[in-house]
Parts: structure tokens; C-alpha cells; sequence
């Protein structure tokens, strides 16, 4: 305990004060860290809203229910397998069947969900619409009445029409337990009416199974997969979380990339200012030496005091985070539809331990770096005028085994980056960040002779500049590479993100061959549904100009608790399938003996071509051979392609989606896109859900906007790592003025100009610009092409590596805020006080 006293007496009387006089320094440091911590927090707070908002409402509905029954396709579960269920499970304390749906009121998606008595065994939000629905309505009210929540905004005894159906509220729930359900937003209806509303004929959406007393969950799963039989999904009732995250792993993926890039940064920047630190706190640590510490008690108590600036910066980004991730999720469109419910902000309880953590380790980790330097400090030698320890560089033993780590871990992580499959491949993002510092480390002496060598074609004040950059190694060195990463963020992210968009429009050939579409969603959606209405593609067909009218179908599919896009595909269909697989392998599908799978898809069901998959479907198991495999953007957990009689047979969805409209040449396209859109107008799909009609070309552009706008936090983060280490650059080069005051003021005293002293700062301040554009453009094109495969293993499209021209623009916007920020500095060299600076000590 004597011996942790004295410690911390040593941390706050010479450590903590210490920091206190360098305020600037510190400042930055903290900062820096705290954009960190902010940038993790935004993250995992966005993204874990998804998660947690649909596990929340999925916890609202499922209740005690440990076993869910789901559908294989969005046409449902045989309402029938649930008589099969309360007969032949006899752990089973309570079968559920559950309609569970979107319907539009007043133009915005609203949760719809229906069941019957059973629902009271589940939860108590629930209970409280079918409780107080069953004491308030008469047995015949129940075709067409319905229990709103209160945030719907209708009222009791309103009448109003639903999915085209005569409804009235009976109901207005406004129980404390309901607003689990969406936040209040939502419908109930006893079954019959919710099939109706659903569009659902005999069928729920899925069944909820609750145990029975000391039941447990593996034998009673084992009980409802032996009645179900391959006709529907025996899953967790949490399974629709996994599949939020999976969708939203093309944005999470590249956001947690830069941000794990940027503790790396954060991480340098303290080691930079811990370097400082040592080199200018050398004669205080040799006094406490001469009085008996040990070189272990003066580590211990610069970890100590980066351990303190990670806390603080950490904690203190944790509420700046918090504010990012609500000002981003207020502004996601309504994902009622994509999601299930509206999505409200949720903070996970280990996003704001996992940040502050991570900036502690970080912190200390780089201090270990920076501490060796106390090694060197000999309490004789410290105490006496002398050369400074930033004067010498470090040693050679030190430059050479950093060197060979930072090359094992620049290997590392393109190992990584290779081999492992999925999300866990991003962590290869920070492993090369940290193995290029430690390699650029390694070359501190060639990168310091290149900032002489280029200060001394300066001439006149750049030569004096040289010999500067000569005399303090580590300083130049430490500047060099607050430019380097704030290029090589810049050139390696954005690169990667628009290698990422290119390849998206690449793996989407053949999207905008159609020159209309005609589709139950927007151009900005999925067309899942509802089936659009036959007298369209009749009429179509009749408008002058149209030589051709293909139809087909996009459906969610289950395979055990993933979510799979199927594209149901017709002769003479135009999509990315038809346009990348051989023309066997389209022969094959159309004709209904094969499968297309995206390379996602293929992944996660362990197959190749020539292997036979093995689909569940609502008629039974179904086998399909592999016909082709083809890298086709990330949508859910996969896109998969059959014929489109297929799904009519297997999984009883008929009709179409969209259709694909092909105009004669030489016709009036604006004429015809009128006449399609009159047609669509009258005849909106089921629940008065409009059909919309875009251009092929508009739907490209707005699956590769789909993509940008995913993108565009990650440039928004990058953005602000480039501008913290362009602050940070600004402390270092004003830093290094104060340090130097007393040897600019003898120049002046010597009758050196301020112009001359002022352009001596501004030569150095070049010098380092140059090389560190030129590192952080090596640094940068690394990060480049090893970002593109990180992606290409989280996405599974085949991102193609390209140069950017727009990569100059990240290398002049930081040079050019390193000469701007050099003129605070040389201003304040230039008008410095000659005899004050003397006599400083």
C-alpha cells in the first residue's frame, strides 16, 4: 500500500502538474482520444439501435415463448400446423399463431399484428391489446374491429379502411406495457380479420411456441421440428435481430473500420506527445532519480498518467458519442417496412466500456513506446547542461526490432485480410495501422535525412531549417507522421469506398438494361411485395411504343434463421444473374432444375457449383442443383435466383412484383413513362400500396446512392480523423517554436531578420510536409487495397482495386494545412522577445 501512495503522490505532483503546463499539448492529446471514444460510441450506438429496437419489440410480442414456427416465404405458415402443434407437443404449455405484417396508415408503414386468445400466454403488451380488447368487443365485432396503440393518433369508434378492408377502432390502447409494441405504433386484429388485412389466405406469418413448466428449450425445439417437418423454420424468437445486423453489414462494417483506424492514430498522437513529455521533462526525471526512484517507478508513472488521459478523453467522448448516434438515427428514413418497427435510439450497455477501454489501452500502450526513453535518462548526466534527449535518435537494437514488428505486422494483417471470412477481417484494418507506424518508425533516420535533404535546396533560411530537423530527430520524425496519417486516412478510405460503389454497379450488370420498370417499391427498394395487380402487365402491353413486357418476383425467403433475397426469373428477363452466369447455367434455372446464388449466399450454405442445395419450403423439402455462383452486392444474407414458376409451386406466391418494360426505338419515352404511370395510379397494390414506375437507369443510380449514403458516415468520420491530426500538427510545429525559443532568439540577436526567421520555420515546416506526403501516400495506397479486400470478405463482392485521381486532393488539403499551420508559428518566431527568450529557462 506504502509503495501505490507513493506513487500516485509522484503521478499527481509531477506527472499530473506537468501536464498542467502544457496545456496546448495536452489539449490536442485529449481531443484526439476523445473523437476516438465519440467515433466507437456513434457506431455501436447507431447500428445496436437497430438491433435493439427489434429486440426489443420481438421480446414485446414473444414473450415467454422460447420456440417460433416461421415462415419460410412472406406467404406464411399453414394456420393448420398449429392444431398439429397443440396436439402432438406435449410440452407445450400454449400455441400461438401470430399474423405479423405492415399496413399504411395515413401514408406511413404501421406494425400490424393479429393472433387470438392464445396471445395472452405471451407477453403482457399483448395482454393489455387482447385483454382489453376481449372485455370491450362483442364476439361480433370482431370481423372488423380492430385495437390501435395510442400513437397511431386515431381515436375510439373511428372509421377508417385498412389494406382496402372497412375497419373500426374499438380500442385505444394507451397501457404503459403496449408502447413496447413500436412505440405505440401499431394494429391488432383477432386473426381472421389480420389474415385478411395481411392478404394471408389460412396462413399466419409464424407460431409461437411456450414451454411448459421446467421444459427445456432443446427437447421442445425437437418436438416442433419433428410435427413441422420442413414446412416452416423452427427458430429462436430472437432470429430477426441477426438479421438486422446482417443487412446493415456493409455500413457497420466500413464505419468500424475507420474507426478502429482512428484509436490507432489517437494511440501515435499520445505516443508523440508522451515522447515530448519525456525529452522535455529530462532534468526533472533526473532529479527524482538522483533522490532514488527507480526507472520502474518513472514508467509506472508515465502509464499512469497515460492511463489517466485515456480515461478522461474516453469518458468524455462517450456523451459526444451519444449525441453523434441520436442526431444519425434521428435522421435513418422510417424503417417500419425494411425493419419491422421504427427504430429509437438505444445505447449498448458495452459501448461506452468497450470505447473507454480501448482508449485506456490504446493510450497506455503507445506510453510503453515513449517510456523506454527514461532508460536513457542517467541522473549525473541529466542534471547538467548538455544534449538534449530528442537529440539523439533511438537506437539502432530499438529501430531494428521495430522494423521487423512493424513488417510481421503488416503481414499479419494481409493474412488476416485473406483468410478470414466475414466481419472479423475489419481488426486487419488497425493491425496495418499499426504495423505501418512501427515500420515508419523503424525508418526514422531515412525519413529525417529526407526532410534535410529537402530543407537544404531551400537555401538560406532552409538550410538553417536542416540543421534544426537534424538536431531533433524524433520531433521531425513525430510531425512527418502526424502528416502522413492524415493523408493516408484520406487516400486509403475513400479509395476503398469508391472501389466499394464501382464494384456494386458492377456486380448490378444488366439492372438497368429494362428501359422501365413498373414495381410494387420504389427505385430506392426492394420489390417484395404486395404482387401487383394482372390488368397492369394487360394494359402494359397495350400502351404504343412497348415491344415487350417481362414480369418476376423478388421474396424473402427463410433458410433456418437467415433472411435470403430470392429474384424469380422469367425468359427474356433482364438482371445481374441473367447478365453474369453462363448462358448453361440460365437455361438450366429458367427451366427450373437449377439454382443462382450470389457468392454470400454460397458462402454461408457451405456450397459450389455442381452441389445440391436442400430447401425448406411450405410444401416440403425441395433440391436444387448449383448452377453458377456471382458476386452480387450484400443484401441480408445472401440473393439467390430461380425460375419464377418455382416459387408459384414451392412457396405459393403468385403474380409479380415488378415488370420490366422494353420501348421501341425512336419512341416518345415521356409519353410512355405518362401512360405507365396513369396505369400504375389506378391500380395500386394491396392495402392501397402505390406501384411505382422509374427508369433501369434510375434504378441503378439509386442502389449505387444506397451505397454512397451508407459511405457517407464513413467520409464524415474520416473527415474529422483527417482534422484532429491536422490540429495535432498545429501543436507539434508551435511546439516546436517554444522549444527553440532561446536558439531563434540568439539569431536575432545576431542580427538574423524576422523574415528570415519566419521563413526558416516555414522551410522546415515544407520540408516535413513533403516527405510526409509522399509516406502517407505509400501508407495510404497500402490501406487502400488492403481496405478493398477487407470489404470484399465482409461483402463478398469482388472489389476491384483502382487508383482514385481524387487521392491528390487528400494529399495537397493536409500539405496545405501543414504550411498554413506553420505560419501561426512562424509568426509568433518572427516577433519573439529577444531578451525575455534569453533569459527563459
Amino acid at each position: 500500500m506504502g509503495g501505490l501512495a507513493a506513487g500516485l503522490t509522484r503521478v499527481r505532483i509531477l506527472n499530473l502538474r506537468e501536464l498542467a503546463g502544457h496545456k496546448l499539448r495536452v489539449a490536442t492529446s485529449l481531443a484526439v482520444v476523445l473523437i476516438s471514444s465519440a467515433l466507437l460510441v456513434a457506431v455501436l450506438g447507431t447500428y445496436g439501435s437497430m438491433s435493439e429496437s427489434v429486440r426489443e419489440f420481438s421480446a414485446a410480442v414473444a414473450g415467454d415463448a422460447t420456440v417460433e414456427v416461421a415462415a419460410i416465404a412472406d406467404s406464411g405458415v399453414d394456420a393448420a400446423i398449429a392444431g398439429e402443434l397443440r396436439r402432438d407437443v406435449p410440452d407445450a404449455r400454449a400455441v400461438v399463431p401470430l399474423v405479423r405484417d405492415t399496413v399504411l396508415l395515413d401514408g406511413r408503414p404501421t406494425v400490424l399484428l393479429g393472433s387470438d386468445l392464445n396471445a395472452l400466454s405471451l407477453s403482457s403488451g399483448l395482454r393489455a391489446a387482447v385483454g382489453a380488447s376481449g372485455g370491450g368487443i362483442d364476439a361480433d365485432r370482431l370481423d372488423d374491429g380492430i385495437v390501435v396503440g395510442a400513437a397511431t393518433g386515431l381515436r375510439q369508434g373511428q372509421r377508417l379502411t385498412v389494406s382496402g378492408i372497412p375497419v373500426t377502432v374499438v380500442r385505444v390502447v394507451d397501457d404503459q406495457a403496449a408502447t413496447a409494441l413500436n412505440g405505440g405504433r401499431f394494429v391488432f386484429a383477432y386473426l381472421g380479420l389480420a389474415e385478411r388485412l395481411a392478404g394471408l389466405n389460412g396462413a399466419v406469418d409464424s407460431i409461437l411456441v411456450v414451454p411448459g413448466p421446467g421444459v427445456p428449450e432443446a427437447r421442445l425445439r425437437a418436438q416442433v421440428a419433428r410435427v413441422v417437418d420442413g414446412r416452416a423454420s423452427v427458430v429462436d424468437p430472437d432470429f430477426r435481430v441477426a438479421q438486422v445486423e446482417t443487412a446493415n453489414s456493409v455500413t457497420h462494417d466500413s464505419t468500424l473500420l475507420v474507426s478502429l483506424v482512428s484509436l490507432i492514430i489517437a494511440a501515435f498522437l499520445v505516443f508523440n506527445m508522451m515522447n515530448m513529455a519525456v525529452a522535455s521533462r529530462r532534468q526533472s526525471l533526473a532529479m527524482v532519480r538522483a533522490l532514488g526512484a527507480r526507472r520502474r517507478h518513472l514508467v509506472g508513472d508515465l502509464l499512469a498518467e497515460s492511463a489517466v488521459l485515456g480515461l478522461v478523453g474516453g469518458a468524455a467522448g462517450v456523451p459526444v458519442g451519444v449525441l453523434a448516434g441520436r442526431w444519425i438515427v434521428g435522421r435513418l428514413p422510417d424503417t417500419s417496412e425494411t425493419v419491422g418497427v421504427a427504430v429509437g435510439y438505444h445505447l449498448p450497455a458495452y459501448a461506452p466500456v468497450v470505447a473507454v477501454a480501448a482508449c485506456v489501452v490504446a493510450c497506455v500502450g503507445a506510453t510503453v513506446l515513449a517510456a523506454r526513453s527514461v532508460f536513457a535518462v542517467a541522473p549525473v548526466e541529466a542534471m547538467v547542461p548538455g544534449e538534449a534527449a530528442d537529440a539523439r535518435p533511438p537506437a539502432a537494437g530499438l529501430l531494428i526490432a521495430s522494423g521487423v514488428a512493424g513488417a510481421a505486422t503488416i503481414a499479419v494483417a494481409w493474412v488476416v485480410a485473406e483468410t478470414v471470412p466475414g466481419r472479423a477481417a475489419i481488426v486487419a484494418g488497425a493491425v496495418y495501422s499499426a504495423g505501418g507506424l512501427l515500420l515508419c518508425f523503424a525508418l526514422m533516420p531515412l525519413l529525417v535525412r529526407a526532410v534535410v535533404g529537402a530543407s537544404n535546396r531551400l537555401r538560406g533560411p532552409g538550410r538553417l531549417a536542416a540543421v534544426n530537423s537534424e538536431r531533433a530527430p524524433r520531433r521531425v520524425w513525430a510531425t512527418v507522421m502526424t502528416v502522413a496519417v492524415a493523408i493516408a486516412v484520406g487516400v486509403g478510405i475513400s479509395g476503398s469506398l469508391n472501389n466499394l460503389i464501382g464494384s456494386i454497379s458492377s456486380s448490378l450488370t444488366g439492372l438497368s438494361d429494362p428501359d422501365f420498370y413498373v414495381s410494387s417499391r420504389d427505385a430506392d427498394s426492394m420489390p417484395l411485395g404486395p404482387a401487383l395487380d394482372p390488368a397492369i402487365a394487360q394494359e402494359v402491353r397495350a400502351v404504343p411504343g412497348v415491344t415487350d413486357v417481362v414480369g418476376g418476383q423478388w421474396a424473402t425467403v427463410n433458410i433456418a434463421d437467415a433472411r435470403v433475397l430470392l429474384q424469380c426469373l422469367e425468359p427474356g428477363a433482364a438482371a445481374p444473374f441473367v447478365r453474369k452466369s453462363s448462358q448453361d447455367a440460365v437455361r438450366e434455372t429458367l427451366a427450373g432444375r437449377g439454382i443462382l446464388l450470389s457468392e454470400v449466399l454460397a458462402r454461408s450454405l457451405g456450397v459450389r457449383v455442381g452441389d445440391t442445395v436442400r430447401l425448406a419450403t411450405p410444401s416440403g423439402y425441395r433440391e436444387l442443383v448449383v448452377r453458377d455462383i456471382v458476386d452480387y452486392v450484400a443484401i441480408d444474407s445472401g440473393v439467390g435466383a430461380v425460375a419464377n414458376r418455382l416459387l408459384n409451386e414451392w412457396f405459393r406466391r403468385d403474380g409479380d412484383t415488378y415488370l420490366q418494360v422494353t420501348v421501341a426505338p425512336g419512341a416518345d419515352h415521356e409519353q410512355v413513362r405518362e401512360r405507365l404511370t396513369a396505369i400504375a395510379a389506378r391500380h395500386p397494390g394491396r392495402g392501397d400500396w402505390p406501384v411505382h414506375v422509374y427508369t433501369g437507369q434510375e434504378a441503378l443510380v439509386a442502389t449505387e446512392r444506397s451505397a454512397q449514403q451508407a459511405g457517407a458516415f464513413t467520409v464524415a468520420i474520416q473527415w474529422i480523423v483527417a482534422g484532429a491530426a491536422a490540429v495535432a500538427l498545429l501543436n507539434t510545429l508551435l511546439l516546436s517554436v517554444l522549444e527553440r525559443r532561446r536558439e531563434l532568439a540568439v539569431l536575432r540577436a545576431m542580427g538574423a531578420s524576422r523574415r528570415f526567421v519566419s521563413r526558416m520555420v516555414l522551410s522546415e515546416a515544407a520540408s516535413i510536409a513533403l516527405v510526409g506526403a509522399v509516406t502517407g501516400l505509400i501508407l495510404g495506397s497500402g490501406l487502400h487495397v488492403l481496405a478493398d479486400v477487407i470489404l470484399t470478405q465482409t461483402t463478398s463482392i469482388d472489389i476491384r482495386y483502382a487508383p482514385q485521381w481524387s487521392a491528390f486532393g487528400y494529399v495537397a488539403i493536409p500539405v496545405l494545412l501543414c504550411l498554413l499551420g506553420a505560419g501561426v508559428p512562424a509568426m509568433r518566431a518572427s516577433r519573439m522577445n529577444i531578451s525575455t527568450s534569453l533569459v527563459d529557462d
